[in-house]
């Protein structure tokens, strides 16, 4: 992601403080990068460190490209020297993964506009995509690219607020305690919405009461600075905020709620949404599939309707809603492959994503249902607990279930149902499906990122082998 952001002396002391202090006083950033792939004369480079990477070996490749600024949290070993020009300031600090986040925030106050925060077990990302399409249809919109909601995505994500903006749609995401409260500091969100309360990141959020503690610290941000929260009603855990808030509008489908749309769902579980709200009343028929796209209208239609879009706009804008095209995985895509409808799902996994995307499966119009999982990943010491209820989730819900990964293959020591059965291989999946193609045939796939379950759909068209 590229930007043009400006920044003076004066910006950086702020964001640096007593370690800009050196810096000289005419300088000027524009922009700021932690790629130098894409990094343009002019950028400050921020030298970002992971498991895997180690942007402090790039610094040279940034000053040939024409960085005006070096930060980082180290001098090379041997100091300054002629690979690293003295002309090209250097700003070393405890922690650039913090200073980019400072760039994010000062910016980020040059603002006043509406900025929406979407927070979430599951769904985050294609509740953004849809709320950013709907408010397209009269503002301009900024919104988190793909999934980019981390303390690395989101200041890279606000250091593209430009004037022409009229709101910012921002996801931000979490796997650790404390994530989210950072991430809101950083946004300053005007209005926010979580999207539900689910069973995920337990490796170290642990339960769902740490779910809850770590998502709720959005509503704990906008309640602390008199923004506006959506309140998802269908969630058991999160209808308990309603009432805490001065500023706040509900929605949900199956509970009571201020914005309470009924749906109803055509032959390939694409939603039709229609809302009855005084003057806000229409009816739309949606072209993403499954449940989870009828919950993720639920929650524009919220944000729709606090910012005052009109109906006629949102009608259309739900109607002409195309999600993005995936690579391979998809959210919830109907497609139809070697003579098998496939619900292709396979994008992620956790436990509340799976139950959502077996409801589907069985809402689906078909004579036979087959459930394709794949493990469900980050779970800690909740893995053997979660795969074994989806998996039973799964028996109700198709007539045959196959499985894959280590902690199915463990939770499939807890079942006698012959209509259960494990592969070790994508392929293996595959072939299997192969012995059941016939029309009224529907078959759902779904597991965590890393078991690629996309995979099984490129087995079945001889694209790998």
């Amino acid at each position: 992601m590229t930007n043009a952001a400006r920044f003076s002396y004066d910006d950086l002391q702020i964001i640096a403080g007593r370690a800009a202090a050196h810096l000289p006083p005419s300088i000027i950033v524009s922009g700021v990068s932690t790629d130098t792939r894409t990094l343009v004369p002019g950028n400050a480079f921020v030298a970002l460190s992971g498991e895997q990477f180690d942007g402090h070996d790039h610094i040279p490749t940034a000053i040939a490209k024409g960085a005006a600024l070096i930060i980082a949290e180290h001098e090379p070993d041997g100091g300054l020297s002629a690979d690293f020009p003295t002309d090209v300031p250097w700003l070393v600090v405890p922690s650039t993964l913090q200073c980019l986040g400072s760039f994010g925030w000062h910016h980020r106050r040059r603002f006043t506009i509406p900025i929406v925060a979407i927070a979430g077990a599951a769904g985050k990302t294609s509740t953004k995509d849809l709320t950013a399409h709907v408010l397209s249809s009269t503002l301009r919109v900024l919104k988190t690219q793909a999934n980019y909601n981390n303390q690395i995505g989101t200041p890279l994500t606000l250091l593209q607020l430009t004037d022409e903006h009229d709101v910012a749609v921002i996801e931000i995401g979490t796997n650790e305690p404390g994530e989210i409260e950072t991430l809101c500091a950083m946004v300053q969100p005007t209005l926010g919405l979580i999207t539900n309360i689910g069973k995920e990141h337990l490796e170290k959020l642990i339960d769902l009461d740490g779910v809850e503690k770590e998502e709720t610290a959005l509503f704990d941000w906008l309640r602390e600075h008199n923004g506006l929260a959506l309140v998802n009603m269908d969630d058991e855990r999160l209808r308990n905020y309603a009432t805490t808030f001065i500023r706040c509008i509900t929605f949900g489908i199956e509970s009571k709620a201020e914005i309470h749309p009924t749906i109803s769902f055509d032959t390939d579980v694409r939603p039709t949404v229609h809302i009855v709200h005084g003057t806000f009343t229409f009816r739309a028929q949606m072209r993403a599939h499954g449940l989870a796209a009828a919950y993720n209208a639920a929650c524009a239609l919220a944000v729709a309707w606090a910012m005052q879009i009109h109906p006629a706009d949102v009608q259309k804008a739900l109607a002409t809603y195309e999600p993005p095209a995936s690579h391979g995985y998809g959210r919830m895509s109907v497609e139809r492959v070697a003579g098998l409808t496939i619900l292709n799902d396979s994008y992620n996994a956790n436990p509340e994503s799976m139950i959502i995307a077996l409801r589907t499966l069985q809402h689906f119009p078909a004579q036979h249902r087959i459930a394709v999982l794949g493990d469900m990943r980050e779970l800690g010491e909740a893995a053997e607990e979660e795969h074994q209820h989806i998996m039973t989730v799964a028996e109700y819900s198709a007539d045959l279930v196959i499985l894959m990964g280590e902690e199915f293959r463990r939770a499939l020591e807890s079942t006698e149902d012959e209509r259960v059965i494990f592969h070790e291989t994508h392929r293996g999946c595959a072939l299997d499906l192969l012995d059941h193609v016939g029309d009224g045939v529907a078959v759902l796939l779904k597991g965590s990122r890393g078991m690629q379950m996309e995979r099984v759909i490129e087995h079945l068209q001889g694209n790998e082998g």
